[in-house]
């Protein structure tokens, strides 16, 4: 069989074991790795003569694959040729439909002793032009399914780039209530990373012991109430902590979390919630929960937020100022 012969050989039996690709390369990898082109050998049988198999591992265990013992008396393997193989195929070409599956591939190595009784023949030179052709031609058969990043569509993370840079300041001279834009901010993301809480709100200063609520954004499981969160559009001190006794008192009673939001915290304020039994929330923590955010939920969390401000809060002002940093963003991404 010469190397034409050899090679058509291989080409019709591929679509049925694809990992025969593989298994060849292995042998010709092996081949010249002990030098057979210099040995003059005629078969495969003269091989074995040179190189004698090896019919049990190093741990003792019987030999499935093919390994021969080295002139030097040490033993190589057909398994690592294989591997190398099956890597350059799948790990480096990224043709996943090539198979996974070393131990079966290199324990079918005596289905071809016809062409490691060929490949004895072949000169160092043949073997390299053989192994050429089989890549090539696998790598031709096979799709390559490479990641395109140019295929995939990027949608910009909204709701994080809203919280970096929309400002929260105080706007009472458009018409904004103040705390309006933190509180509907804080409803956007407590809607989207509770969507099995139905998440109620209410306008800003409307009272929630009037409304029968316990802070101003509250989160009902069904009956209960899983969460609830006092929002603060300001930095919050140690000496603001007393005013929340209340709200945590309540939210402890109920068994739910609380959580109080406020654009930052100084010395000793965090603390002092925690002591209460409340979680401290910040600007900068919101952002770090976000950033692991898909788009879908930082969707969300701007839908949740534009309904806050033309349905529930329903001020102009605000709402427009929200769509106009939006418009800016989607623009510019």
């Amino acid at each position: 069989m010469n190397l034409t012969e050899l090679f058509e050989s291989f080409t019709q039996g591929f679509p049925k074991r694809k990992f025969s690709a593989g298994l060849l390369m292995a042998f010709i990898d092996l081949y010249l790795e002990l030098g057979i082109p210099s040995k003059g050998l005629s078969s495969f049988e003269e091989l074995l003569g040179v190189f004698p198999r090896q019919t049990t591992t190093a741990a003792g265990k019987q030999a499935n694959t093919l390994i021969v013992e080295r002139e030097d008396g040490n033993t190589i393997s057909l398994r690592p040729f294989y591997n190398a193989a099956e890597r350059f195929f799948r790990a480096e070409h990224k043709r996943f439909d090539y198979p996974s599956c070393a131990p079966h591939a290199t324990q079918a190595w005596g289905d071809y002793r016809h062409w490691l009784d060929a490949l004895a023949t072949f000169s160092e030179e043949e073997l390299q032009t053989l192994r050429g052709m089989i890549a090539d031609f696998v790598l031709t058969e096979l799709k390559s399914q490479a990641f395109e990043p140019s295929s995939v569509k990027r949608e910009a993370p909204l709701f994080q780039l809203f919280l970096e840079g929309f400002d929260f300041s105080a706007k009472t001279k458009k018409g904004e209530p103040t705390g309006a834009a933190y509180q509907g901010t804080v409803f956007g993301f407590l809607r989207a990373d509770n969507p099995h809480l139905q998440i109620e709100i209410d306008k800003v200063r409307t009272g929630s012991k009037r409304l029968q609520r316990v802070g101003d954004i509250d989160g009902w499981d069904g009956a209960r109430l899983a969460l609830s969160a006092e929002v603060k559009q300001y930095v919050l001190e140690a000496d603001d902590v007393p005013d929340i006794a209340a709200f945590a008192n309540e939210i402890g009673r109920r068994g739910g979390l609380g959580v109080v939001v406020a654009l930052g915290f100084g010395e000793g304020a965090r603390s002092l919630l925690e002591e209460l039994g409340v979680k401290p929330l910040d600007l900068s923590d919101m952002l770090r929960i976000v950033e692991l955010w898909d788009p879908l939920k930082q969707r969300t969390a701007i839908s949740s937020l534009v309904y806050y401000a033309r349905h529930v809060e329903k001020n102009s002002s605000l709402a427009e100022r929200i769509e106009a940093f939006l418009e800016t963003i989607e623009q510019q991404t």
